[in-house]
């Protein structure tokens, strides 16, 4: 136990942990989180089962006594139920198969921020109880998360997207994203934290974000920012561990520029 602390001690010393790895235990291979997007798809779904059934036996409950209070009432009651029902059924459904097939259809009706959020934090709650860590659930949202929104991309002028990085991205990763932000002109900036995150974000007013972090950090930022505007999320790849000469998909990160970038008339 003692030499554990020792390494976690001397590892920790070489570089600036974010408050989200207090709880590291100093090892300095691969952190990786890496995880398919159909783990989150699976518990995404669960959830929204979870959802109507425990709303069907409420209703199940109480219809006794709307019917005492009159026909009308329980009339009601049962429109309202199975019309968010209804909804929910179409929304699942077209999750479903943009998750399965990778080729979303009318992604603009299941990326609405306010009711992906609320998804995101039951299926947390959903996947502690299997075990799933808050990592790994982030990484396999943010995968499903970004296809959708490059499903009929929003389009935005280079002053108006804005591509947030960490602070401990290695030289090269740095030197190739700076270059790639010259090439495309969008706004770059170097974010140490959530609070700096969101100073950077009222200052610029961007229309669209690209994060780069670890997932502990893109998970806080994007339940926070996703309400108001588009989060593309990149996690980084630790093979130092976190918060040391971290790595990015590249070629990734340039496509979505692309694919997002509104081209001159």
């Amino acid at each position: 136990m003692a030499d554990d602390n020792i390494k976690k001690s001397d590892t920790a010393r070489d570089r600036k942990l974010g408050d989200e790895w207090a709880d590291w235990n100093g090892e300095t291979t691969d952190v990786t989180a890496d995880t398919a997007g159909r783990v989150f798809a699976g518990l995404a779904i669960a959830a929204v089962i979870v959802i109507v059934g425990m709303a069907a036996l409420f209703g199940w409950l109480i219809y006794p006594r709307l019917n005492e209070i009159g026909p009308v009432a329980g009339l009601v009651f049962n429109s309202l139920f199975f019309g968010l029902a209804a909804i929910l059924l179409i929304w699942l459904l077209l999750f479903i198969w943009g998750s399965a097939t990778r080729r979303p259809f009318l992604s603009g009706l299941v990326i609405v921020p306010k009711l992906v959020n609320l998804l995101l934090e039951l299926t947390i709650r959903l996947g502690r109880l299997f075990g799933i860590s808050r990592d790994r659930l982030a990484n396999s949202f943010l995968k499903l998360h970004n296809l959708f929104l490059d499903t009929g991309p929003k389009l935005v002028g280079p002053e108006k997207m804005l591509m947030l990085i960490p602070r401990c991205l290695s030289r090269d990763s740095n030197i190739a994203l700076r270059k790639m932000r010259d090439l495309h002109g969008f706004i770059l900036a170097v974010a140490e934290g959530g609070s700096e995150a969101r100073k950077k974000i009222a200052e610029i007013r961007p229309k669209l974000i690209i994060a780069i972090a670890c997932e502990r950090d893109l998970l806080t930022g994007f339940i926070d920012v996703n309400p108001h505007i588009p989060v593309i999320g990149f996690p980084n790849i630790r093979p130092c561990g976190p918060c040391k000469n971290t790595e990015v998909d590249l070629s990734s990160i340039e496509a979505t520029v692309k694919r997002h970038l509104m081209q001159p008339a």
